[in-house]
């Protein structure tokens, strides 16, 4: 069945028809001139996002997404990256003067723009009257879409930016039909919806470098940013990098000429009072725009976002939230996604079930907690969080045997699956200590702590071993007995020699050993002996070293303390060694290994063994040596010791390449590679890809030898180690040399020769420097080609 309509306008009138219904306009009634470019002010400067704008233009452009949402926490300039996109957009003539500006509020407190709404305020920036829409909303839409299709037709292309869009309801009529037109949306939420299907662009906060570059763009001419780089730096760091944060607090600065930025740092660095601190005097600050947020919340997601400030971490797993929150884990997740949603959480990696909030939300989250501790239970959320660590920490210590016994037996984690949680956890458990601390709970901080300490230590997270120490020092001065401060301050000395820092262990083992023999206590007195031995070993002070030692040696053996024993045989060994006296270094280190074997203190014998190694190596018995460090790398290995696996490994392959064994010490090599290219420093990396590459150069492997050289001197020239970059530089120029390509093999020779130069070594930078004009001299001479000699 069909219908027919006709229509007549009499004059110069015009009829536009909309689903089914048609509006007339009388002559001189038509619709109103419409605005041009209807874009606020673009941003002066838009820093530290050029790669999301970039990517935003290119979804704005043919062939991209019909509708893109911008989302992201309060705060962090979406509207700012949007708008100047838009004007980026228009100054490319993509859209003409169809560039639209709709301000939603979806976040204000007496509600945003409906949707029938929106649709009727862009009938307006359309040119289209009030007085000439009329019927349902259903009609607006309709007319809405008439006018993008009246565009489309004429092949221009339309851009609306609908800007802090709270639900999918304010925007959803706003979509256009087809591929021409552009909806640029900006929202603190991942607007997902049945339906509506858009490109979602996550914006996160500022890198370092972009927000102190931000707040100092707003104090133009002021002395100050670059009078106190780190202090600026150290402030941005506090806002979080976030643009609001960052604007505030350069509000401030040049609110008051005369405030150091140090001094604003340290007003800023007490996180009780920062956010305070970032709203001042502003209506517009942090914590107001959070609030809006927050407000949007159902109470069993708030309570769920409340909560998860109570653990100390950088990051919260699953489990850890259904712990705290009491929820099972299924249940919980969509909570989660939807406060990820909602920009105020985030899951890092997407899939890893580890979730974390920006620095200021957490600030946030933990103020409102605190305001209903008793309705959420959080004393107790937190007793269960602590309990459930210590449990899962001794655990850990049993599987890894980082005591002095493993233990094996049905229902224990493999040591991966205990390793794995540790390398995961390890920042919440040191935290938990801290948080423990604070909460008055010294009980509870020392019986986490003392679970972790040789975890630290045998798998060398020494600043993290050195936090621990200290907490666990405070925990127990001032209540704890004398075995147990005398404890504490000893494990204190042992964390700062695990750092290096000899000068600063003195004091504590000093003050342990003194607090052992005023209540003899011998067990700890002869643990403070051996430690103060290798710290006097350190300082090559051998003689004192020996007595101390000795004296340590004599306590054990009275207590038949075998364990502690084998440990300062093995210290005792390093002294012989020294001290020109390899034979008796030898017996004392056979003999720390078979007290540690019987002990099954697997560690301590993989130490003995290194140690061994080092002196059959320096006495000339290679073979020998070559398979004590092998014998100490299976244990690293069996235990998921990468560090020290990367340690014995880059040694093992130095003593295997001077035994003309090239292609295992490559295999060692590559071996290390694979724990450095995950874990390592940059220095230890470009360590390991310069030796694999004077190997490969041997083997006559120019183009590998090439790549793994280049990579080298780029990683240690990172962090400043110019021996190493000259060196690996020197191989380099040698290599390009080889692979007829004289004047890049020129350029490595300049570089050497500079770093030489930098050095002080004047007869390689002469080597280097000549080496460079002869190649640059032979390969300007007009001949036919060029020639290695």
């Amino acid at each position: 069945m069909s219908a027919e309509q006709h229509a007549r306008a009499s004059g110069n009138a015009r009829i536009t028809q909309v689903a089914g219904d048609q509006i007339t306009y009388a002559p001189g009634a038509g619709p109103a001139p419409r605005a041009g470019l209807g874009l606020p002010e673009a941003p002066p400067v838009l820093v530290g996002r050029d790669g999301p704008a970039e990517e935003l233009l290119g979804l704005l452009a043919d062939g991209g997404p019909t509708v893109t949402v911008v989302s992201g926490l309060a705060g962090v300039g979406k509207s700012a990256l949007a708008v100047a996109t838009a004007h980026r957009a228009a100054e490319r003539g993509w859209f003409g003067d169809r560039v639209f500006y709709l301000r939603l509020r979806g976040y204000a407190p007496g509600g945003g723009v409906a949707g029938p709404d929106a649709v009727r305020e862009m009938l307006r920036l359309f040119g289209i009257r009030d007085a000439d829409v009329q019927g349902s909303p259903d009609t607006w839409v309709a007319l809405y879409r008439a006018r993008l299709a009246e565009y489309a037709r004429a092949g221009q292309r339309v851009l609306i930016v609908a800007d802090d869009a709270g639900e999918v309801a304010q925007v959803r009529d706003l979509v256009p039909a087809g591929s021409v037109h552009r909806l640029l949306i900006t929202s603190r939420h991942r607007l997902v919806a049945p339906g509506f299907t858009a490109r979602q662009v996550v914006l996160d906060e500022l890198a370092a470098g972009p927000a102190a570059l931000l707040l100092s763009a707003a104090l133009p001419g002021d002395p100050r940013p670059s009078r106190e780089p780190a202090a600026l730096a150290s402030v941005a760091e506090q806002c979080g990098r976030l643009p609001l944060a960052l604007t505030v607090a350069g509000a401030l600065l040049a609110g008051d000429p005369g405030l150091p930025v140090t001094e604003l740092a340290a007003q800023l660095a007490d996180a009780r009072t920062r956010l305070a601190k970032l709203d001042s005097e502003l209506d517009d600050g942090v914590r107001a725009a959070f609030d809006l947020s927050y407000a949007r919340l159902p109470e069993d997601q708030a309570r769920v976002f409340r909560l998860l400030t109570v653990n100390p971490g950088p990051d919260c797993s699953t489990p850890y939230a259904a712990l705290l929150s009491g929820e099972e884990p299924g249940g919980l997740r969509p909570k989660l996604a939807a406060l990820v949603r909602a920009s105020l959480l985030a899951e890092e990696p997407v899939g890893s079930g580890r979730w974390r909030m920006h620095d200021l939300v957490r600030l946030y989250a933990r103020e409102r907690g605190e305001e209903r501790a008793a309705e959420d239970g959080r004393e107790e959320a937190a007793d269960k969080l602590l309990g459930c660590l210590i449990l899962q920490a001794e655990v850990a210590q049993h599987v890894l045997g980082v005591d002095t016994w493993r233990e094996d037996g049905p229902g224990l984690p493999s040591v991966g699956n205990v390793l794995q949680w540790l390398g995961a956890e390890r920042a919440v458990l040191v935290a938990a200590v801290g948080f423990a601390v604070e909460s008055g709970r010294p009980d509870t901080a020392v019986e986490l702590g003392t679970r972790l300490m040789s975890y630290l230590q045998h798998y060398r997270y020494r600043q993290d071993a050195l936090t621990v120490a200290r907490l666990l020092l405070a925990a127990t001065e001032g209540r704890g007995s004398a075995e147990e401060i005398g404890g504490r301050l000893y494990d204190l000395g042992l964390a700062w020699l695990g750092t290096d820092r000899p000068e600063e262990a003195a004091g504590p083992l000093t003050r342990a050993l003194a607090v052992f023999r005023e209540n003899s206590l011998r067990m700890g007195e002869g643990k403070a002996l051996n430690m103060l031995g290798s710290l006097y070993a350190v300082q090559n002070r051998w003689a004192e070293a020996e007595q101390v030692l000795g004296e340590a040696l004599a306590v054990f053996r009275e207590l038949r303390i075998t364990h502690a024993e084998g440990t300062v045989l093995a210290g005792l060994a390093q002294i012989y060694e020294h001290t020109d006296r390899p034979d008796e270094a030898v017996t004392a280190l056979r003999q720390s290994i078979s007290l540690m074997h019987d002990l099954n203190d697997r560690h301590r014998e993989a130490s003995s063994w290194n140690s061994l190694a080092e002196v059959l190596w320096r006495a000339g018995q290679r073979e020998e040596a070559v398979t004590a460090r092998e014998r100490a790398l299976a244990t690293h290995r069996e235990f998921g010791n990468r560090k020290q696996a990367l340690r014995t490994l880059t040694a093992l392959a130095g003593w295997l390449i001077e035994l003309e064994r090239d292609e295992e010490a490559g295999a060692r090599y590559e071996e290390a590679l694979g724990i450095v290219t995950e874990e390592g420093e940059p220095y230890e990396q470009g360590e390991v890809l310069g030796n694999l590459g004077l190997l490969h150069r041997r083997a006559g492997r120019l183009e590998q030898a090439r790549e793994m050289l280049e990579r080298a001197c780029a990683l240690v020239a990172e962090v400043g180690d110019r021996r190493a970059e000259a060196a690996f530089a020197n191989a380099l120029a040698l290599t390009l040399y080889a692979l007829d390509r004289p004047a890049e093999a020129a350029d490595a020779f300049e570089r050497a020769a500079g770093l030489h130069a930098g050095l002080g070594d004047a007869e390689q930078e002469a080597v280097a420097r000549a080496a460079a004009t002869d190649l640059r001299d032979r390969a300007a001479r007009p001949r036919a080609g060029w020639r290695r000699r």
